[in-house]
């Protein structure tokens, strides 16, 4: 497996990690506060958190050369169509975080670069997740059309028997 394959699976789970902690963050300040924008956060980071594990799962039963199929073929595809949908979400995410810090940083004069680390985290976080979103989903394109071109190019064992038989 490639030095990529590697960063991928690493790029997937912290993106696991990260959005399943926020998803759980905002499930509690739903169930506190009752509002319905904490359920469709919550919603949100589940199905990002979903994709994260379908690539590692494609990864550790279709790596090299199994291709997507049946049941497995019609959840990636869902789930690469909604969450394709949820980078807008994740744009939005970025540029509330951004902007709040905007305004914030007026009260003080600073540049929002310039503010601590402990204001700037919610950003950077946002900012983080938005890029491994982006990762995982290049990345997913790139496995399934590398997993179906492996599949093509792969021999047979009734192949392998023929051509020695020829010999």
């Amino acid at each position: 497996m490639s030095i990529g394959k590697h960063l991928f699976r690493i790029v997937c789970f912290l993106q696991m990690l990260i959005t399943c902690y926020l998803g759980f963050i905002a499930l509690t300040n739903f169930i506190r506060l009752g509002r319905f924008y904490y359920a469709l956060e919550t919603v949100c980071f589940i199905l990002i958190a979903s994709l994260a594990i379908l690539a590692l799962t494609l990864l550790n039963t279709n790596y090299p050369d199994k291709p997507v199929m049946g049941r497995q073929k019609s959840v990636f595809n869902w789930l690469f169509l909604i969450n394709f949908l949820l980078l807008s979400f994740l744009f939005g995410l970025f540029f509330s975080e951004y902007r709040i810090l905007n305004e914030s940083r007026q009260f003080g004069g600073r540049v929002v670069i310039s503010l601590p680390f402990n204001t700037l985290l919610p950003l950077l976080t946002a900012l983080a997740i938005l890029i491994f979103q982006l990762i995982i989903l290049f990345g997913l394109y790139n496995l399934r059309r590398e997993l179906y071109f492996n599949y093509r190019r792969r021999e047979f064992e009734f192949e392998k028997d023929g051509k020695n038989i020829e010999k």
